[in-house]
């Protein structure tokens, strides 16, 4: 298991990373540094315990479309966070236009 440390929001200041923070002000998911460096989501032990076992991403998007959810959604993003998704691949997952065609209008829930 790797060491991770829990990073101070207001520290990060990569400009594509600062795009997802002060967009998602809504959640306090916390944000951890992995051993190489890497910039995370702090992983809900749960949520990768049933992927790695028990469920298929791919199935779940098959579920979240023919439920309504897609990249703009606030389900689908709560599902990356808790998988432990690097805010890079997060970024390009869901602020992209490459991969999000509608990542402009997405519209955070308020608490």
């Amino acid at each position: 298991m790797s060491k991770e440390k829990i990073v101070k929001r207001s520290s990060i200041d990569i400009p594509t990373y600062r795009q997802i923070l002060d967009t998602e002000k809504h959640h306090d998911h916390k944000i951890v540094k992995t051993e190489d460096g890497t910039l995370r989501w702090k992983e809900n032990p749960i949520v990768r315990d049933l992927l790695d076992k028990k469920l298929d991403l791919n199935h779940l998007w098959v579920l979240f479309h023919s439920l309504g959810y897609g990249k703009n959604s606030e389900i689908t993003r709560k599902l990356y966070r808790d998988m432990g998704y690097s805010l890079n691949g997060y970024w390009e997952i869901f602020y992209w236009d490459a991969n999000n065609d509608n990542a402009d209008e997405y519209v955070p829930n308020s608490k």
